[in-house]
């Protein structure tokens, strides 16, 4: 089953610190004010021949790891020209495995969260 807006905001949501911003606004979570992943809703943000029920995700990320997720994966994950120097990566939904989202959207969250934030996570999943 492929994932959703709701598959992301559960895995957001199991990382501390995080809040989603209310309705009516774009789906967006954030963690102590800046985003960590948010609905791409514009059509610039699509790819051409997209349909129009399929979802994709702007997830935060460091250039690096964007160019590797580009040249492994260019049909799941994308970079529009409006967004070269934005430090996020567009990803289709439907086609990215279940474990890489996860791992995505914990990485983003790790860059933006404060660092004791951080510290205190994974201390807790040593303990776990």
């Amino acid at each position: 089953m492929p994932a959703t807006w709701q598959t992301v905001a559960v895995i957001l949501a199991e990382l501390p610190g995080t809040r989603s911003d209310p309705p009516p606004g774009m789906p967006r979570v954030r963690v102590h004010g800046k985003p960590v992943a948010y609905l791409a809703g514009n059509e610039r943000s699509r790819p051409s021949g997209a349909a129009d029920d399929e979802e994709f995700v702007v997830v935060r990320i460091d250039y690096g790891e964007r160019q590797a997720l580009l040249a492994q994966d260019p049909d799941t994950f994308f970079v529009p020209a409006h967004y070269q120097t934005y430090p996020g990566v567009i990803v289709r939904l439907a086609s990215v495995d279940p474990a890489q989202l996860r791992e995505l959207l914990t990485d983003a969250w790790r860059l933006v969260a404060p660092k004791r934030l951080v510290r205190e996570y994974d201390v807790g999943a040593r303990d776990r």
